[in-house]
C-alpha cells in the first residue's frame, strides 16, 4: 500500500481538533466530507451515513446537516491553502508560469436556495500549469458576470505568471488594472470591441482556427513573445476547463448534498482539497501517474475498507470514538 496518502491525510487530521464538539467533532466532520468526495461509490448523504452507521460510526445524518449549516469553513479554507503551499514546494516556480483562469457555474436545485434568491453558485479559480495548484478561490452565490470580480482576479494571478482569460474578462478598463499592477495577461477580446487605441500599451494578436472557422483576437502586454507564441499560450486556457470537468465528473462538484450556503461553501472547499491531495500523493508507477489513475487506485484501496473515516482510525487509533 502507498504511504503518501495515509501520511498526508494524517498530517491534515492532526491539525483539526477531535474534542471541540461532543457528538460530531471537527476532525470527524472533515473525515466524513473527505469520504464523500473521494469515494466514487457514494452518491448521496444517505449513502454516506448508511455505510458509516453500519460500520460502527454512530453519527446521525441530522447532526451532520446541522453542522453543515452552522460550522465555519475556516478549517477547510486553512487546509486548502496549506496544501497549495506543499504543492508549490514540491514543484518549484519557474521564471514565467502560465495561469489560465475562468469561472464555472453550479446550479442550485433546492427551493430553499430559491427562497433566498439564489439559483446558482459561481466558482472562480485558476490553475498554475507549472506547479499544478489552483489559486485563490472565489465563491459567489447568485448572478454575476466575470468582469464584476475584476479587482479580485488581479490578486489571483501569480507574481511571475501570465494570466490567460477568455472573453468574459474582456474590457479595456480591466486590462488597464492588470497593467497598472504589472500583471502579464493574454485575454481573448470580443469581436465587437474597437482596437483603435494606443498600440504601445497593448498588442492585439489575430489568428484563425481553420477547422472551426473561428477568428481569435488576443490582447496582451507580453512583449517578449512572438505572435505565434502568444497564440500557443492562449491554447493552454483550455486546461482550466479540464479542471472543471475533472472536479464535476470525479469529485462531485456539481452533486451538492447540502441545502444551505455554508454547507455548499464547505463542499466546494472539500472538492478542491481532494484535488490537491490527488496532486500530492504518489502511487506505484504500475498504476499510472495521472490524476484519474490516482483516484482509481484510491478506489481500489477503499474497497478493502468501509470508508476513509475507518481508515483514519487505523492510522490514529487514539481518536477512535467511544
Amino acid at each position: 500500500m502507498i504511504t503518501s496518502f495515509p501520511r498526508l491525510v494524517k498530517s491534515i487530521l492532526k491539525q483539526i481538533c477531535p474534542h471541540d464538539y461532543p457528538v460530531l467533532n471537527s476532525r470527524l466532520f472533515f473525515q466524513i466530507w473527505l469520504t464523500f468526495v473521494l469515494d466514487q461509490g457514494l452518491t448521496s448523504m444517505r449513502d454516506v451515513f448508511y455505510r458509516l452507521n453500519k460500520g460502527g460510526i454512530s453519527v446521525d445524518i441530522s447532526t451532520f446537516s446541522k453542522a453543515c449549516k452552522t460550522r465555519q469553513s475556516g478549517h477547510f479554507c486553512r487546509v486548502y491553502y496549506q496544501l497549495i503551499e506543499q504543492l508549490k514546494q514540491k514543484n518549484p516556480a519557474t521564471a514565467q508560469m502560465l495561469f489560465p483562469l475562468d469561472s464555472t457555474v453550479i446550479t442550485l436545485t433546492s427551493k430553499l436556495f430559491w427562497m433566498q434568491g439564489y439559483h446558482q453558485v459561481k466558482l472562480m479559480n485558476g490553475v498554475n500549469l507549472t506547479q499544478g495548484n489552483p489559486g485563490e478561490c472565489l465563491i459567489h452565490f447568485g448572478q454575476g458576470h466575470d468582469a464584476k470580480f475584476s479587482e479580485l482576479v488581479t490578486g489571483m494571478i501569480p507574481e511571475n505568471g501570465i494570466g490567460i482569460m477568455d472573453r468574459g474578462f474582456a474590457g479595456w478598463e480591466f486590462l488597464d488594472q492588470l497593467s497598472q499592477t504589472q500583471t502579464l495577461f493574454v485575454v481573448r477580446i470580443k469581436n465587437n470591441m474597437k482596437t483603435e487605441f494606443d498600440h504601445q500599451r497593448y498588442r492585439v494578436v489575430w489568428f484563425c482556427d481553420l477547422e472551426s472557422r473561428t477568428e481569435f483576437r488576443l490582447a496582451t502586454n507580453v512583449e517578449q513573445m512572438t505572435n505565434e507564441e502568444i497564440g500557443e499560450v492562449y491554447r493552454h486556457r483550455w486546461q482550466i476547463e479540464v479542471l472543471w470537468k475533472f472536479l464535476k465528473m470525479h469529485l462531485k462538484l456539481d452533486r451538492l448534498i447540502t441545502k444551505n450556503v455554508n454547507g455548499v461553501t464547505i463542499q466546494i472547499y472539500m472538492v478542491l482539497i481532494a484535488y490537491l491531495i490527488l496532486q500530492l500523493i504518489e502511487i506505484p508507477t504500475f498504476y499510472g501517474n495521472q490524476l484519474l489513475d490516482k483516484l482509481r487506485y484510491l478506489q481500489l484501496e477503499l474497497s478493502r475498507r468501509c470508508s476513509i473515516v475507518h481508515w483514519s482510525f487505523d492510522l490514529m487509533p487514539e481518536t477512535l470514538c467511544r
